[in-house]
């Protein structure tokens, strides 16, 4: 039987779980050649958790890995901020791990290492390290994968997070849609230090934050103490929706991806003139992407 395997990938993107990766390694080959694969894709935002900056973060984002036919890889991408008002480099991002796939069952481990721009606006802007293990089974109607991680800024954070996902196959095995439903668990050390790090400046993005606000300065002049209550409070952080279409053609292939962000449990926002619960919209975020095989 096929593995349904591949998932709604965001690197860096709705929840940063590098385990998406690793899926998207088992759909692009069943070869165990080794292999480079570079990629180009195109983020419409930055979501972390079910979390964004109210002003929006769209990326380009080329990446390179070398994936070696034991399981071991190591990959590499820059995310380059394309906005109206701003243009450059924002994050570098580089992971190493390993990957096991068996007939049923998939397993693997990375690590990730973060260096965001000292301007960037991304909620995860505090965090640098990220240590993720994840575990996936194909039970044919659908493919369950859960993940623990620890994402390390100052302070350290943990994660869950468990998705439900199935292929179908169409067009001679050539297109691949997939539809999931993702959820995320965790604490929020990382983003009270967004809080009281970056978002520090009030008047340019809403609700204190926004557009390279905090120290490195947006075009506001006014600032204040400010952060969050509950961050180590261990909850269900978002729901996620998604729906991918995969088309293969020859070493190529074209990815399309959209999900719908249902952030849950907002936090106590404190400031220096007032206290109040932030306000969590749903949140829509979409992707394009091409990779090329080199075996």
């Amino acid at each position: 039987m096929k593995w349904l395997l591949f998932i709604f990938i965001v690197l860096s993107g709705t929840s940063g779980i590098t385990f998406a990766q690793s899926v998207t390694r088992a759909n692009d080959t069943t070869s165990t050649d080794s292999y480079v694969r570079l990629g180009l894709r195109y983020k419409s935002d930055y979501f972390y958790m079910g979390r964004a900056d109210s002003a929006k973060a769209p990326y380009f984002v080329p990446t390179v890995g070398y994936y070696h036919k034991s399981g071991l890889f190591i990959n590499g991408g820059m995310s380059y901020l394309a906005t109206d008002t701003e243009g450059r480099i924002d994050l570098f991002t580089v992971t190493a791990g390993y990957d096991y796939f068996g007939k049923k069952l998939m397993t693997g481990i990375s690590i990730s290492e973060y260096f965001f721009s000292d301007q960037s606006y991304a909620v995860q802007a505090e965090m640098n390290t990220f240590l993720s293990a994840y575990a996936g089974y194909d039970f044919e109607a659908f493919m369950l994968i859960t993940d623990a991680s620890l994402g390390f800024s100052e302070s350290t954070d943990f994660f869950l997070g468990a998705e439900l996902s199935r292929m179908f196959y169409m067009a001679r095995n050539k297109l691949i849609i997939t539809p999931s439903f993702y959820t995320n668990l965790g604490t929020q050390r990382y983003y009270n230090e967004y809080y009281t790090k970056r978002s520090i400046t009030t008047g340019s993005g809403g609700s204190g934050k926004g557009h390279g606000s905090g120290s490195n300065g947006g075009s506001s002049s006014t600032t204040m103490n400010i952060e969050i209550l509950e961050y180590e409070k261990f909850q269900i952080l978002d729901y996620e929706l998604g729906i991918q279409a995969t088309y293969k053609l020859k070493q190529l292939r074209f990815t399309l991806a959209g999900t719908l962000l249902f952030p849950v449990n907002p936090s106590t926002v404190v400031t220096d003139q007032e206290t109040y619960e932030e306000d969590l919209e749903t949140g829509f975020l979409w992707s394009a992407s091409i990779r090329y095989l080199l075996k």
